[in-house]
């Protein structure tokens, strides 16, 4: 009875801390897969979620919509995995950080999901999404965009016609209008104010502007306006010249040559030199054309008929002052100047008399006038020997 106890005591001094070093040993286990389940291994997870492409990046660009104004960049992430922590950074095309924000998992292991708006200038960007944890890092994405220009309003025009006094044609071209914001504009003349339905208006102008140089203008309307403008001319017409010819039809005759001048700017003075070397003055008339005559011009006349002006602007052209224009050349002083060649065939030849012995001939018919003459005189000799036989008979009759 009395070995138990001291058994007992001995089973119970060794015993425990076997038990306690398994405990221990199945503890630090427990807690080694706890920690490996927690942290995992860096590159692998990471890796996997590269790989598999569960971590994503999503953009969407909003260009920039207002004079002067910013775009946007927006993006959203979605991590499914347990990184110590999220990067976001954005960079200009020249490398510089313009934009940067870390987020942190979630604690519980749930997925993480984020996203952010940023207001950007217009231009090139570069977006990279990067994952880091205590025992390392990985860059998951990167993505270029571009943030799109800004409105940029634009004054232009569909080459305006030329005028031969008040017929001048124009259609104004507004481009880079932004939706509902209110505009005012002129042109050569003509002025008007309108709200913008769409981000280009073409705007037909009547009528009735005479050569000259003009000046388009087009602004918003607020206290800081932005505006655009340019210069533009309105050529006079060149004149347009019709030539018709009456061509010679006898020997020694002459030809005719009529003009006919259209396009002719009112107010200008025309020389018009014929065929022959001669100069006619012209003008404008109402109907729209000017007509002239040059008569008695020699068959087999090769020359050319040239009509001549010079037109000049009525008031120089004044730089406006303002910013920008391009390189508008003004309108000073323009020739106005056409020509058509003249042909003129040879006239009909003159009729050439046939001489023989003295004797006139007869005009051409095509037939040889020596037969029908031969055949005359044959019948002249026949008649006149009838005549003497005849006379012959009843003189040897008259005895009887």
């Amino acid at each position: 009875m009395a070995l138990r106890p001291a058994y007992a005591r001995r089973s119970d001094s060794h015993g425990m801390p076997r038990r306690r070093s398994l405990l221990a040993g199945l503890l630090a286990a427990g807690i080694a897969m706890a920690g490996l389940a927690f942290t995992g291994s860096p590159a692998s997870a990471e890796e996997t979620a590269a790989a598999s492409g569960e971590s994503t990046l999503e953009i969407a660009i909003t260009d920039c919509e207002t004079y002067g104004g910013d775009g946007n960049l927006h993006y959203a992430v979605h991590d499914p995995y347990t990184y110590y922590r999220d990067f976001i950074t954005v960079r200009d095309a020249a490398g510089t950080v313009v934009h940067e924000a870390t987020y942190l998992d979630d604690p519980v292991f749930e997925a993480t999901d984020f996203e952010t708006d940023v207001p950007l200038p217009p231009g090139d960007y570069i977006i990279v999404y990067s994952a880091e944890r205590e025992t390392g890092g990985r860059r998951i994405d990167e993505q270029n965009f571009t943030i799109g220009a800004c409105p940029d309003l634009n004054v232009d025009l569909v080459d305006p016609t030329c005028s031969t006094g008040d017929d001048g044609l124009i259609t104004l071209v507004l481009s880079g209008l932004v939706v509902g914001e209110p505009y005012h504009w002129t042109a050569g003349g003509f002025s008007g104010s309108f709200v913008a339905e769409s981000d280009t208006l073409e705007i037909p102008l009547s009528s009735g502007s005479p050569p000259g140089n003009y000046l388009a203008y087009a602004e918003t309307v607020d206290d800081s306006p932005v505006y655009d403008w340019r210069a533009f001319a309105i050529e006079p017409c060149q004149p347009g010249l019709t030539v018709t010819v009456t061509q010679c039809t006898v020997a020694g005759g002459t030809g005719t040559v009529d003009v006919a001048l259209a396009n002719l700017v009112h107010g200008v003075v025309y020389t018009v030199t014929g065929p022959d070397g001669s100069t006619r003055q012209a003008t404008a008339q109402p109907s729209g054309f000017t007509t002239l005559s040059f008569p008695s011009i020699p068959g087999g006349t090769h020359s050319t008929v040239t009509v001549a002006g010079t037109w000049t602007v009525d008031q120089p052209y004044e730089e406006p002052p303002y910013i920008g224009g391009g390189d508008f050349v003004p309108l000073d002083t323009v020739a106005l100047t056409a020509s058509a060649d003249v042909n003129l065939e040879p006239c009909p030849a003159a009729v050439v008399p046939a001489s023989s012995g003295g004797t006139t001939g007869l005009p051409a018919t095509g037939t040889d006038p020596v037969v029908p003459i031969g055949a005359a005189l044959l019948l002249l000799g026949l008649g006149t020997a009838v005549l003497a036989i005849s006379r012959r008979r009843t003189a040897v009759r008259a005895p009887r």
